[in-house]
Protein backbone atom coordinates (compact mmCIF):
# COMPACT_ATOMS: atom_id res chain seq x y z
CA UNK A 1 0.00 0.00 0.00
CA UNK A 2 1.58 3.28 -0.80
CA UNK A 3 1.78 6.24 1.67
CA UNK A 4 -1.11 8.19 -0.46
CA UNK A 5 -3.19 5.10 -0.03
CA UNK A 6 -2.55 4.96 3.86
CA UNK A 7 -3.12 8.17 4.23
CA UNK A 8 -6.30 8.52 2.52
CA UNK A 9 -7.91 5.36 4.17
CA UNK A 10 -6.94 6.77 7.64
CA UNK A 11 -9.16 9.40 7.54
CA UNK A 12 -12.36 7.48 8.78
CA UNK A 13 -15.84 8.07 7.13
CA UNK A 14 -16.86 10.26 10.00
CA UNK A 15 -13.92 12.86 9.88
CA UNK A 16 -14.48 12.86 6.27
CA UNK A 17 -18.35 13.36 6.67
CA UNK A 18 -17.22 16.30 8.89
CA UNK A 19 -15.42 17.80 6.31
CA UNK A 20 -18.24 17.61 3.67
CA UNK A 21 -20.62 18.81 6.21
CA UNK A 22 -18.59 21.92 7.02
CA UNK A 23 -18.24 22.78 3.24
CA UNK A 24 -21.24 22.15 2.49
CA UNK A 25 -22.94 24.44 4.74
CA UNK A 26 -25.09 27.39 3.98
CA UNK A 27 -22.90 30.56 4.23
CA UNK A 28 -19.09 28.66 4.86
CA UNK A 29 -17.12 29.03 1.80
CA UNK A 30 -13.51 28.24 1.59
CA UNK A 31 -12.25 31.87 3.06
CA UNK A 32 -15.02 30.96 6.25
CA UNK A 33 -13.73 27.58 6.53
CA UNK A 34 -10.28 28.07 6.90
CA UNK A 35 -11.42 30.91 9.86
CA UNK A 36 -12.92 28.08 11.82
CA UNK A 37 -10.35 26.00 11.04
CA UNK A 38 -7.88 27.88 12.38
CA UNK A 39 -9.95 28.90 15.15
CA UNK A 40 -11.10 25.29 16.10
CA UNK A 41 -8.93 22.78 14.59
CA UNK A 42 -10.94 19.96 12.30
CA UNK A 43 -14.13 20.08 11.25
CA UNK A 44 -15.44 17.55 13.61
CA UNK A 45 -14.17 19.80 16.55
CA UNK A 46 -16.03 22.96 15.02
CA UNK A 47 -19.15 21.08 15.51
CA UNK A 48 -18.98 20.25 19.00
CA UNK A 49 -18.71 24.19 19.54
CA UNK A 50 -20.99 26.39 21.47
CA UNK A 51 -22.85 29.17 19.50
CA UNK A 52 -21.13 31.92 21.74
CA UNK A 53 -17.59 30.87 20.56
CA UNK A 54 -18.60 30.24 17.09
CA UNK A 55 -20.07 33.81 16.72
CA UNK A 56 -16.85 34.81 18.15
CA UNK A 57 -15.49 33.81 14.35
CA UNK A 58 -18.80 34.12 11.84
CA UNK A 59 -21.81 35.34 11.71
CA UNK A 60 -24.66 34.44 13.50
CA UNK A 61 -26.72 32.92 10.62
CA UNK A 62 -23.66 30.50 10.24
CA UNK A 63 -23.10 29.75 13.35
CA UNK A 64 -26.86 28.80 13.29
CA UNK A 65 -26.44 26.66 10.10
CA UNK A 66 -23.16 24.83 11.76
CA UNK A 67 -24.97 23.59 14.51
CA UNK A 68 -28.28 22.99 12.59
CA UNK A 69 -28.58 18.93 12.66
CA UNK A 70 -27.88 17.92 8.77
CA UNK A 71 -31.30 18.12 6.86
CA UNK A 72 -31.83 15.44 4.22
CA UNK A 73 -30.99 17.04 1.33
CA UNK A 74 -27.64 17.54 2.98
CA UNK A 75 -27.53 13.85 4.12
CA UNK A 76 -28.16 12.62 0.30
CA UNK A 77 -25.06 14.85 -0.71
CA UNK A 78 -22.68 13.98 1.71
CA UNK A 79 -23.50 10.20 0.71
CA UNK A 80 -23.60 10.41 -2.85
CA UNK A 81 -19.81 12.18 -2.13
CA UNK A 82 -19.20 9.07 -0.40
CA UNK A 83 -19.94 6.93 -2.60
CA UNK A 84 -18.45 8.86 -5.45
CA UNK A 85 -14.85 7.94 -2.93
CA UNK A 86 -14.97 4.77 -2.73
CA UNK A 87 -14.98 3.81 -6.71
CA UNK A 88 -11.29 3.49 -8.19
CA UNK A 89 -8.62 6.19 -8.62
CA UNK A 90 -11.35 9.02 -6.56
CA UNK A 91 -9.84 10.71 -4.46
CA UNK A 92 -10.46 13.70 -1.61
CA UNK A 93 -8.06 15.58 -0.12
CA UNK A 94 -8.39 17.79 2.42
CA UNK A 95 -6.18 21.20 3.07
CA UNK A 96 -4.75 19.22 6.51
CA UNK A 97 -3.70 16.20 4.32
CA UNK A 98 -0.44 15.61 3.70
CA UNK A 99 -1.39 14.99 0.22
CA UNK A 100 -2.64 18.39 -0.90
CA UNK A 101 -0.22 20.02 -3.97
CA UNK A 102 2.33 22.77 -1.83
CA UNK A 103 2.33 25.11 -4.72
CA UNK A 104 -1.96 25.40 -3.82
CA UNK A 105 -1.06 25.97 -0.39
CA UNK A 106 0.99 29.30 -1.06
CA UNK A 107 -2.33 30.90 -3.06
CA UNK A 108 -4.07 33.37 -0.98
CA UNK A 109 -7.24 31.26 -1.19
CA UNK A 110 -6.83 27.38 -1.29
CA UNK A 111 -9.61 25.68 -1.55
CA UNK A 112 -10.54 23.20 1.74
CA UNK A 113 -11.16 20.30 -0.29
CA UNK A 114 -10.01 18.65 -3.81
CA UNK A 115 -11.63 16.06 -5.23
CA UNK A 116 -9.39 14.25 -7.76
CA UNK A 117 -9.26 11.03 -10.61
CA UNK A 118 -6.33 9.40 -11.24
CA UNK A 119 -2.79 9.49 -10.47
CA UNK A 120 -2.52 12.16 -7.15
CA UNK A 121 1.42 11.62 -7.44
CA UNK A 122 1.72 14.53 -10.17
CA UNK A 123 -0.15 17.13 -8.13
CA UNK A 124 3.35 17.47 -6.32
CA UNK A 125 5.51 17.65 -9.23
CA UNK A 126 7.78 20.48 -9.46
CA UNK A 127 8.33 20.09 -13.01
CA UNK A 128 4.85 21.53 -14.00
CA UNK A 129 3.38 24.37 -16.57
CA UNK A 130 0.15 25.74 -16.90
CA UNK A 131 -1.09 26.37 -20.13
CA UNK A 132 -4.76 28.10 -20.74
CA UNK A 133 -6.30 30.43 -23.16
CA UNK A 134 -9.45 30.89 -25.30
CA UNK A 135 -12.45 28.40 -26.02
CA UNK A 136 -12.60 29.77 -29.54
CA UNK A 137 -8.42 29.39 -30.53
CA UNK A 138 -7.55 29.94 -33.83
CA UNK A 139 -6.36 26.80 -35.60
CA UNK A 140 -3.05 28.03 -35.76
CA UNK A 141 -3.36 28.63 -32.08
CA UNK A 142 -4.40 25.28 -31.44
CA UNK A 143 -1.37 23.71 -33.37
CA UNK A 144 1.14 25.59 -31.77
CA UNK A 145 -0.35 24.69 -28.36
CA UNK A 146 -0.65 21.15 -29.18
CA UNK A 147 2.76 21.01 -30.44
CA UNK A 148 4.22 23.04 -27.11
CA UNK A 149 2.89 20.95 -24.68
CA UNK A 150 4.05 18.21 -26.37
CA UNK A 151 7.38 19.09 -26.54
CA UNK A 152 7.19 20.62 -23.37
CA UNK A 153 5.31 17.20 -22.21
CA UNK A 154 8.53 15.25 -23.72
CA UNK A 155 11.33 16.97 -21.77
CA UNK A 156 9.35 15.87 -18.86
CA UNK A 157 7.03 18.67 -17.95
CA UNK A 158 3.56 17.95 -16.33
CA UNK A 159 1.03 20.22 -18.23
CA UNK A 160 -1.12 21.87 -16.26
CA UNK A 161 -4.64 23.05 -18.22
CA UNK A 162 -8.58 23.35 -17.59
CA UNK A 163 -9.99 20.79 -19.62
CA UNK A 164 -12.18 23.38 -21.25
CA UNK A 165 -12.13 23.29 -25.01
CA UNK A 166 -9.69 25.53 -27.45
CA UNK A 167 -6.57 26.18 -25.94
CA UNK A 168 -6.99 24.08 -23.12
CA UNK A 169 -7.96 20.74 -24.65
CA UNK A 170 -5.03 21.08 -27.21
CA UNK A 171 -2.47 21.72 -24.10
CA UNK A 172 -4.14 18.25 -22.72
CA UNK A 173 -3.83 16.97 -26.06
CA UNK A 174 -0.26 17.62 -26.60
CA UNK A 175 1.03 16.44 -23.40
CA UNK A 176 -1.13 13.39 -23.82
CA UNK A 177 0.73 12.10 -27.33
CA UNK A 178 4.21 13.02 -25.77
CA UNK A 179 3.24 10.63 -22.88
CA UNK A 180 1.76 8.10 -24.88
CA UNK A 181 4.80 8.29 -27.03
CA UNK A 182 6.80 7.67 -24.10
CA UNK A 183 5.50 7.25 -20.77
CA UNK A 184 8.84 6.36 -18.75
CA UNK A 185 10.18 9.66 -19.58
CA UNK A 186 7.75 12.24 -20.75
CA UNK A 187 5.80 14.18 -18.54
CA UNK A 188 1.65 13.91 -18.13
CA UNK A 189 -0.94 15.83 -17.82
CA UNK A 190 -3.34 17.57 -15.06
CA UNK A 191 -6.83 18.71 -15.48
CA UNK A 192 -7.93 21.71 -12.78
CA UNK A 193 -11.55 22.48 -12.96
CA UNK A 194 -13.90 24.26 -11.22
CA UNK A 195 -17.20 21.65 -11.12
CA UNK A 196 -17.23 18.03 -10.69
CA UNK A 197 -16.69 15.94 -13.47
CA UNK A 198 -19.72 15.13 -14.08
CA UNK A 199 -21.06 18.72 -15.03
Amino acid sequence: MSEMQSFEQSLSEAELTAWLRLLATEGVGDITARLLLTQFGLPEQIFVQSYSSLIRVVSERVARNLLAPANTELQQQIERTLNWYQQPNNHIITLDSPLYPPSLLTTADPPAILYAKGRLELLGQARALAIVGSRNATAQGLKNTEWFAEELARGGCHIISGLALGIDSAAHQGALKAYCANPTMAGSTIAVIGTGCDI
